[in-house]
C-alpha cells in the first residue's frame, strides 16, 4: 500500500513538471509541445487513478482479515 502511494506522488510530481514545462515552453514560442504533453499527462493520470482503484479494490478484502489474538 505505501508503495502504490509512493508511485501516485511520483506520478502526480511528473505531471505537475510536465504542466510547468509546457507553459514555460509555450509562452517561449514552441507551439509544438502542448499535444504530446497532453497524452503524457493523460497516461500519468490514468495509471495513477488505476493504482488508487486497484487500491480501493483491495481495501475491504485487507480490512476483513483479523490479526491473530494477543497481536
Amino acid at each position: 500500500m505505501s508503495a502504490r502511494l509512493l508511485v501516485v506522488a511520483m506520478l502526480c510530481a511528473f505531471q505537475y513538471w510536465v504542466l510547468t514545462s509546457t507553459v514555460e515552453a509555450y509562452n517561449g514560442g514552441d507551439r509544438d509541445i502542448p499535444l504530446p504533453a497532453l497524452a503524457t499527462s493523460l497516461v500519468c493520470f490514468a495509471l495513477g487513478a488505476g493504482l488508487v482503484a486497484a487500491g480501493e479494490l483491495s481495501a475491504p478484502r485487507a480490512r476483513g482479515r483479523k490479526s491473530p489474538p494477543g497481536a
